[in-house]
């Protein structure tokens, strides 16, 4: 058996020997040039979406950057016109009523679906759309909210949050924690989860760190989907699915200078901005989601062990195939559905069954 242990350490040594000559300089490793075909190992309606979906053009996103607010601002109100529209066409479709309200001065909106579950009358989502903390104010801040309150039948609130770059961090922490403290005044905090896709994540992870400095009873368990949890250019994913994330495209460039108009002053590693260097102690049982082709794969795994480390209840979804957000873009695919049915699930036995 000794002699075994003592061939195959030989062995062992000889091949990391061979590799480290091949590559002297571990920070200087270049992809592969060889082109990555569509993954078919995914459903044939999630194959025709990706088949379908403008690739990135990542020189594109180096250029023609906004400098000033005026031209964010030029930036930002087509896209959120088309995205309100969107919106409510979606939740036409869905058979979801929407209704504006104020909360501690942050505008919100009521999301009913047409079927409440018995189970969750008095249950409450707290959703937190993304949009790289600048997009989707007004009634696109409802989209996803409008496809939970659908599938899981219970009512939500959609929390319309201050956006970059004339309010920077943490103006959309503190919109959604003002908003909670009030919630809390009228119902269990255990009675309601919270979360979002993407900024809407990342937010929520925040919102929990500070509710939990602050010894705030926190949300029943918390929906953090693609979420960017470390502003600097960390993680392998942020340079291996550049170009292949047809969402994000790449960090480099428009993404990048986003997330620069909402950290503002603060430092890029601040744990307001970048929760994965915040605590996750006390936190909530929390489901996560990516995809292999997602430009922060690589944040929601990391974000993943540290709950782990932490004792903290995770559930980590991979979805083979999928950029950035995909779940919540291509609707109706056997891939969307599973996620949300998946996703209210969770909540549901922290709701209803703890």
């Amino acid at each position: 058996m000794k002699t075994r242990t003592l061939i195959l350490s030989v062995i062992a040594a000889s091949l990391i020997s061979t590799t480290a000559l091949a590559n002297n300089d571990k920070n200087s490793l270049s992809l592969s040039t060889q082109p990555v075909p569509l993954a078919t190992a995914v459903s044939p309606e999630f194959y025709d979406f990706s088949n379908n979906f403008p690739a990135p053009n990542v020189e594109a996103l180096q250029n023609n950057i906004p400098a000033t607010d005026e031209e964010w601002n030029e930036f930002v109100k087509p896209r959120d016109k088309v995205a309100s529209q969107r919106a409510l066409s979606l939740a036409k479709s869905l058979n979801v009523s929407i209704e504006q309200d104020s909360i501690a001065g942050v505008n919100v909106y009521w999301v009913t679906p047409e079927v409440i579950a018995p189970e969750l009358k008095d249950k409450l989502y707290v959703a937190v759309q993304g949009g790289a903390y600048m997009l989707n104010s007004g009634f696109a801040s409802t989209s996803e909210a409008t496809m939970i309150a659908a599938t899981m039948q219970i009512p939500v609130i959609a929390i319309d949050y201050s956006k970059a770059p004339q309010f920077p961090a943490p103006a959309a922490r503190n919109d959604i924690i003002d908003v909670w403290n009030e919630l809390i005044k009228i119902r269990p905090a255990d009675s309601m989860v919270m979360g979002g896709t993407s900024a809407g994540g990342s937010l929520s992870l925040a919102v929990t760190q500070k509710l939990n400095e602050q010894l705030i009873a926190t949300p029943a368990a918390l929906y953090v989907g693609t979420p960017g949890v470390d502003m600097t250019m960390t993680g392998d994913s942020r340079f291996i699915n550049e170009g292949l994330d047809h969402i994000l495209g790449s960090w480099r460039g428009m993404s990048s200078a986003m997330i620069d108009a909402y950290v503002g002053d603060l430092e890029l590693s601040d744990p307001v901005v970048s929760p994965i260097n915040g605590s996750f102690e006390k936190f909530p049982p929390v489901y996560l989601i990516t995809g292999t082709r997602d430009l922060l794969l690589s944040d929601t795994v990391r974000l993943h062990r540290e709950l782990r480390r932490t004792g903290v209840t995770a559930d980590l979804n991979v979805y083979e195939g999928q950029s950035h957000a995909d779940y919540a873009i291509a609707l109706g695919t056997p891939e969307s559905q599973e996620h949300y049915q998946a996703l209210s699930e969770f909540f549901y036995h922290y709701l209803v069954n703890e």
